[in-house]
């Protein structure tokens, strides 16, 4: 059972030669049996909603990892905007696990 709390998306890996499948990193904590990525597509837009998976109670590391997930579409991204349901944001591009701090 997945958390009713939004987590951000660590960003965009990859999207299938096909463009009906997207991949994306998904993050949790060290207390948690990892991440679920929902979809809700319209004519403009893919909407990905991250939250957790078997969240448990009681004394927690506060590290943050990170999983990649691959969520199928019903069509094609094709000119579509990937937007993460948590930041309201376009899904930035990225490569991960990355090497070196995102900023500079």
């Amino acid at each position: 059972m997945s958390t009713n709390v939004l987590a951000p998306l660590g960003g965009l890996v990859k999207v299938a030669g096909n463009g009906r499948s997207v991949t994306v990193v998904a993050t949790h904590g060290s207390c948690d049996d990892g991440p679920a990525v929902d979809v809700l597509e319209t004519g403009g837009s893919v909407v990905l909603s991250a939250s957790v998976v078997g969240a448990k109670d009681g004394a927690c590391t506060s590290e943050l990892g990170g999983e990649k997930v691959t969520v199928k579409l019903g069509q094609p991204v094709a000119n579509r905007i990937l937007l993460d349901a948590s930041t309201g944001r376009p899904v930035p591009f990225s490569k991960w696990p990355q090497t070196s701090p995102g900023w500079s």
